[in-house]
């Protein structure tokens, strides 16, 4: 297949944009004349990659499927003809992809974007929603340009961004020990909420297995940030790193209705890293900026001591 790579920036803006006026407006060219590149991009795929609803054009499932693969190769391609001129984040409009669990868009999100406004005010950000099984491909391809995950993920650049963290348990207000860890009996007296061990906190999963209590959970849910909520208002017992436990209880206490007791024995440790695929960041350029951004924001982020 000869595609002219002009072809594809215009599929790419139809797609942001949802029409061809606009996208011939970035592009600074007709309509006719975008409409005629969209014509031929169809003849040559083989799919009409846009169908009309409403007043947008909408992408057809075959355009979804090429569009991670389309931004990557493009992306890839201008990262390596713009090696040897200088990145200047003061200007650059360019749109940046980290992925993030739920957790890393509560606790580590805001740090993230105040960085790069300050530095890079024209820059845009897209959180991608973390898929552990898919990650890591996503970060080979260059559809994401770093990644903070809990558990490995296998590509050739990483840094520890929280150190040491473990799991705690989160309790009604007014239920519970107030100056020790639960005992076993105590967490199997009350209803918990735990992490499917899809959502990638297999270590969770494991940990709560050592206490024979995985198998005894009333709900499982695929996000952090819900076992507040079923804690305060189902009176559940949760489990959340204490890293997010110290951010409930001692920033927004109020907010979210909940205490902290430590669990009846040591469950393993484990850290939170930030990943990147050298391959595609290189030792310089836009991805190598965006990725020592991010470790510069989150340095100093440190686990809290004992809860009781």
């Amino acid at each position: 297949m000869d595609l002219d790579l002009n072809l594809l920036r215009t599929f790419l803006l139809i797609l942001d944009h949802g029409s061809v006026t606009a996208a011939a407006e970035e592009l600074r060219l007709t309509q006719p004349t975008v409409s005629h590149s969209l014509r031929r991009l169809r003849r040559a795929v083989g799919d009409p990659l846009f169908v009309r609803q409403g007043s947008r054009l909408s992408p057809t499932a075959r355009a979804l499927e090429l569009e991670p693969v389309v931004r990557a190769s493009l992306g890839a391609l201008d990262d390596a003809l713009d090696a040897d001129t200088r990145f200047d984040p003061a200007t650059t409009t360019r749109r940046f992809h980290i992925a993030l669990s739920d957790v890393g868009e509560q606790l580590f999100l805001g740090r993230i974007v105040g960085a790069l406004t300050a530095q890079a005010p024209e820059s845009r950000l897209t959180a991608v929603p973390m898929d552990i099984d898919d990650v890591t491909d996503w970060l080979r391809r260059g559809e994401v340009d770093a990644a903070i995950a809990t558990v490995p993920i296998d590509v050739s650049g990483r840094t520890t961004i929280v150190d040491d963290d473990r799991y705690v348990a989160i309790l009604p207000q007014d239920w519970g020990p107030q100056s020790r860890p639960l005992t076993i009996e105590e967490l199997r007296s009350r209803p918990q909420a735990v992490i499917t061990r899809e959502a990638g906190h297999d270590l969770l999963a494991r940990a709560l297995d050592g206490l024979g209590l995985d198998t005894d959970a009333m709900v499982r849910v695929r996000h952090f940030s819900v076992m507040p909520q079923l804690v305060r208002d189902a009176g559940l017992i949760g489990f959340v790193p204490a890293y997010m436990a110290a951010y409930m209880t001692l920033d927004q206490p109020a907010e979210w209705g909940v205490r902290v007791a430590e669990l009846p024995r040591t469950t393993p440790h484990f850290d939170v890293t930030l990943y990147w695929n050298e391959g595609m960041t290189g030792s310089v350029g836009p991805r190598r900026w965006f990725v020592e951004l991010v470790r510069h924001a989150l340095a100093g982020s440190t686990v809290p001591g004992p809860f009781s």
